[in-house]
């Protein structure tokens, strides 16, 4: 599949003459695209949005102007029907997700693939690594090749600038009849399909509390992920409704900043008893550097992860942790995605899919000396 549109036949001037600027036009004196994107400084696929007469334009407005200026330079006019095939959508579905590597995200993207397959459709993976600007450019490319549908795994990013620009991109996509569905939390108002992050850490957060836990550490992930913020209010509500006072670090849902964050806390914060961990990725790594520093789990010290990836189980000490139900919320994205396409889909927007405590060896009751 290629975003690069097909060479149109050459624009002739009022004397019959190719219209090139010497040393910019393609092969054989004609015109093309990406000699209109070469003259006017800009890549194809801006060159391109820029050219849409879609009513939405998703470049500034003196890029714009400046590819306007050398298309008519060039006397480059699109084809027609390249350009009818090219506003057909493709059966095709995309997952942005934050991390390909991460489990999580793995877990997701395996359900979600084998039901976009089921129902006829390919699927393809973009990983932002939690970037605006590679995220924002992702879905470029996703509107150039016309995707049926864009199901957003990764939470939303807290930047103003980048879900002011995400507005625009998304309104692109339903223009031409795409859908798009949220499988995490955001502020934005699109269809959502997602786990109880908020619930999930508060019933972690009780857990742990009932088994006499008083000095209780949590790793978050990034600040600007809305799941993070999702998860670190639930841990402050159930420790605030207790009378306790939350302790926390970042992580950045990898399992070395797990370890950094757990080495930061034992720094800072010594005398923790139990330390729930934001994701189970980032457990793996509070887990190896509490080894590090001497400390058995659960004897000296209680874990606990949010998300029971498979295989999570069989780690040494098996962890306890929220299990999420991945797979159910990629197939649940695949079904709201495929209901929008259908015109059928119904309220409620956002549908929160509940979560299970899931308790292994990683915990254990307090031992009161």
């Amino acid at each position: 599949m290629s975003g690069r549109p097909p060479r149109d036949g050459p624009a002739r001037s009022s004397e019959g003459r190719t219209a090139a600027r010497p040393g910019v036009a393609g092969e054989g004196g004609r015109s093309s695209l990406t000699d209109v994107a070469r003259l006017a400084g800009v890549s194809v696929s801006t060159a391109s949005r820029a050219l849409r007469h879609s009513g939405i334009h998703l470049v500034a407005a003196t890029t714009r102007r400046r590819v306007e200026a050398a298309a008519k330079e060039l006397g480059y006019r699109p084809n027609p029907l390249a350009r009818g095939l090219r506003a057909r959508r493709m059966d095709t579905f995309a997952i942005m997700v934050h991390d390909v590597a991460d489990p999580y995200f793995a877990e997701i993207v395996r359900a979600a693939t084998s039901a976009a397959s089921g129902a006829g459709y390919l699927t393809v993976v973009c990983s932002s690594d939690r970037d605006p600007d590679t995220e924002l450019r992702y879905v470029d490319l996703l509107i150039d090749h016309r995707v049926a549908a864009v199901l957003f795994a990764g939470g939303g990013l807290e930047d103003r600038a980048y879900q002011r620009a995400m507005a625009h991109r998304i309104a692109a996509i339903r223009a031409y009849g795409g859908a798009v569905v949220a499988l995490a939390p955001r502020v934005e108002r699109w269809p959502t399909e997602v786990t109880d992050n908020r619930g999930g850490a508060r019933l972690m957060t009780e857990y742990l509390i009932g088994l006499g836990h008083r000095k209780i550490a949590f790793v978050t992930g990034p600040a600007n992920v809305h799941t993070s913020v999702e998860r670190w209010r639930g841990h402050r509500e159930a420790m605030l409704a207790a009378g306790l006072e939350p302790v926390m670090e970042r992580g950045d849902f990898r399992p070395e900043e797990g370890a950094a964050a757990t080495r930061r806390l034992l720094e800072r914060a010594p005398g923790f008893t139990a330390l729930f961990v934001a994701s189970d990725t980032m457990a793996v790594g509070a887990l190896a550097e509490l080894r590090r520093q001497g400390l058995r789990v659960p004897e000296d010290v209680s874990v606990a992860g949010f998300g029971d990836v498979p295989g999570w189980e069989f780690r040494d000490p098996p962890l306890t942790t929220i299990r999420s139900n991945l797979g159910a919320i990629g197939e649940a994205g695949v079904r709201r995605a495929m209901s929008q396409l259908n015109g059928t889909d119904k309220p409620p927007r956002v549908r929160v899919h509940p979560v299970e405590l899931v308790v292994r060896d990683s915990t254990r009751p307090l031992e009161r000396v």
